[in-house]
């Protein structure tokens, strides 16, 4: 496991950076749906993967999906950092 605890809150910056490119800025209740969406998946693979040897790596994945929806969420709390490259015109 690496040493490096900040790691994790990079890719999800990284993921919430993409996704507002991509997608645009999302309301507040289109990430908490999405959120609990991605919550269910990560528990899903949680399940898999301690009662079905399933794949640990796609906790991860949904770990890091679930994340970038939360810094999303954060954003609008608390703005979005100006590196972003978005206005802060959020809901």
């Amino acid at each position: 496991m690496s040493s490096d605890h900040y790691q994790p809150f990079r890719e999800w910056r990284r993921k919430a950076e993409a996704n507002v490119v991509e997608w645009g800025l999302q309301s507040k209740a289109t990430l908490l749906l999405a959120a609990t969406e991605e919550l269910g998946e990560l528990t899903q693979a949680y399940l898999e993967s301690r009662n079905e040897g399933g794949d640990r790596t796609r906790m991860e994945t949904e770990l890091d999906d679930l994340g970038a929806l939360l810094v999303q969420f954060y954003w609008h709390l608390n703005g979005i950092p100006a590196d972003v490259g978005v206005s802060d015109g959020v809901e």
